[in-house]
C-alpha cells in the first residue's frame, strides 16, 4: 500500500494548490464573488493542515524502511504544505484581536457622508449610517487615524487626492470640486472586496482639512484594512506636495 502514498501525496498537493490559486485568482477575474474565495482559500488552508499530517506520517513510515527517496518527497509535501497553512493561520491570527468594526473616519463626530455611494450599493450591503458607539474602539485601535491638516488651497488639494486615487487604482465613483467631496470605490489586496471611500476637503481659516471615511461593503469585521487605508492615502497625499515642495526648491 506504501507505493500508492506518493501519488496520494503529489495530487493532493495540487488540489490544495489549485484551491488556493482558485479562490484568489477567481475573484480578481470576476469569475467568483469574494466571499466565496474567502471561503474556498479557508477550505485550502484545512487541507493543508491535513496533508501535512499524512506528510508526517509518511515520513515517519519510510524513515523506518530506509526508502530515502520516498522519504525526501514527502518530507518535501510536509514543508510546503505546512508553510502554507501556517502563513495563513499566522495571518488570520494576527488580525484576530482587532475590533469587529467595518467603517472607518478621520471624523467620528461628523464623519463625511456619502452621496453617490448608496445608490451603487446593494440592498444586502452593510449599512452606511455611521455608528457612533465604534469611535471609541477606532480610537482606541486605530490611534493615529486623524484628518490631515496642511497650508495649500482647496483646489490643489482637492486635485492632488483625486490624482492619488487614480494612481492607487480606485474606481472613482463622482466628484463634487465646489464642496470638496470626492467618492471612489477601492478593493482589498488579496481578495478584492470592494470597500467604499469618501474624502472631504474644507477650508478652515488659512489652511484646509482633510477629513476620509472608508467603509466595507460586506462583513462584520475588516481586520484593519479601513484604518491602513486611510493613514496610508493621507501620508500619501502628504508626501505628494513635500515632493513637489522638494523639486521646487531644488529648480
Amino acid at each position: 500500500m506504501s507505493r500508492y502514498i506518493s501519488p496520494f501525496l503529489y495530487f493532493s498537493m495540487i488540489f490544495v494548490g489549485c484551491m488556493a490559486f482558485f479562490s484568489i485568482a477567481g475573484v480578481r477575474v470576476g469569475m467568483i464573488e469574494p466571499i466565496t474565495g474567502f471561503s474556498f482559500l479557508r477550505k485550502s488552508v484545512f487541507a493543508a493542515l491535513v496533508l501535512s499530517c499524512i506528510a508526517a506520517l509518511s515520513v515517519l513510515l519510510f524513515r523506518r524502511r530506509s526508502e530515502s527517496g520516498k522519504l525526501r518527497f514527502c518530507g518535501l509535501i510536509l514543508i510546503v504544505s505546512l508553510t502554507y497553512s501556517t502563513v495563513w493561520i499566522a495571518f488570520y491570527l494576527q488580525k484576530l484581536g482587532l475590533p469587529k468594526i467595518n467603517d472607518i473616519t478621520t471624523d467620528t463626530v461628523v464623519p463625511p457622508s456619502y452621496i453617490y455611494v448608496p445608490y451603487i450599493r446593494k440592498s444586502s450591503d452593510n449599512d452606511l449610517v455611521y455608528n457612533h458607539e465604534w469611535a471609541e474602539l477606532q480610537n482606541k485601535f486605530y490611534p493615529n487615524v486623524k484628518p490631515l491638516e496642511m497650508k495649500k488651497s482647496k483646489d490643489s488639494v482637492y486635485a492632488a487626492a483625486v490624482d492619488l486615487m487614480n494612481e492607487k487604482g480606485w474606481q472613482i465613483v463622482s466628484k463634487y470640486p465646489t464642496a470638496g467631496i470626492v467618492e471612489a470605490t477601492a478593493r482589498t489586496t488579496i481578495f478584492g472586496f470592494r470597500d467604499d471611500v469618501i474624502v472631504r476637503i474644507m477650508e478652515e481659516n488659512d489652511y484646509v482639512r482633510i477629513d476620509m471615511r472608508s467603509c466595507s461593503r460586506m462583513g462584520v469585521q475588516d481586520f484593519g484594512e479601513n484604518a491602513e487605508r486611510i493613514t496610508t492615502f493621507l501620508n500619501d497625499l502628504k508626501n505628494k506636495f513635500a515632493f513637489k515642495k522638494s523639486i521646487a526648491f531644488r529648480y
